[in-house]
């Protein structure tokens, strides 16, 4: 068995149902937030298939849905069932096949907003970027103020794979414009030549790879006419 620990956290709604919430900050954004808040461990019971993993125990191998009914059923047979009611709760749903998604806590690229934020923040303020409608300055503050790192890494199928790639048996990566550049810094950190590179299977983040539409259309890498005539723009119109 495992010790579960009892924590107060402002998060939990203490009118709602019993005030008590139990957490799970491997498989839910809000619970993790509590999770790393009260210094609780991140465990995984799920793969990415949806079935449990060694950490479900008994249920193992089990389907998540058949697992859940099973449960539930092991729990009457076990006499700790106290009552049933109806309850709608928010499910989230795949757009693009209808699935119900599972979070799940994993390995991904982000990159540092602190800086980048910053700077939009000042350009707004110091009039080099000038909002319109004017009313937008303040949802522009409080976006740019309360900044996360951006994860821009996506297990999909199709968009702009992220450039870095990986040598077997080497405890790092080597972030590359191309896998010729990867090699030089393969051999460079002590790396057989003989060792092949693998680059990493996701992609980016359509948002983050629209952002090289502004120069990529003009002739970059090259300093093209185009390039310094239209680059930066002047004008953005966003999707309001």
């Amino acid at each position: 068995g495992r010790t579960i620990p009892i924590l107060a956290d402002d998060y939990v709604d203490v009118e709602f149902g019993t005030g008590a919430l139990k957490v799970t900050p491997g498989h839910d954004a809000n619970d993790y937030a509590i999770g790393q808040r009260n210094n609780l461990p991140i465990i995984n019971i799920m793969d990415e298939k949806g079935a449990l993993n060694e950490n479900g125990g008994d249920y193992a191998g089990m389907d998540r849905f058949k697992c859940r009914k099973q449960l539930w059923k092991d729990m009457e047979a076990a006499g700790l069932v106290l009552k049933t009611e109806p309850h709608v709760s928010r499910v989230p749903i795949s757009q693009r096949g209808g699935e119900v998604v599972e979070p799940l806590v994993s390995t991904q690229w982000f990159v540092k907003m602190d800086n980048m934020a910053s700077r939009g923040v000042d350009a707004v303020r110091q009039g080099d970027i000038q909002i319109v409608p004017k009313r937008f300055e303040k949802e522009w503050y409080n976006w740019l103020e309360n900044i996360q790192d951006w994860c821009v890494s996506r297990q999909l199928w199709w968009g702009h794979q992220i450039p870095v790639y990986y040598a077997e048996g080497y405890d790092g990566y080597f972030c590359a414009r191309s896998e010729e550049d990867a090699r030089k810094q393969a051999t460079e950190a002590g790396v057989a030549t003989t060792t092949p590179l693998t680059r990493d299977s996701d992609v980016l983040d359509t948002w983050f790879s629209s952002g090289l539409w502004p120069f990529a259309t003009v002739g970059w890498p090259e300093n093209t006419p185009d390039f310094k005539k239209f680059y930066p723009a002047t004008c953005l119109e966003t999707g309001y």
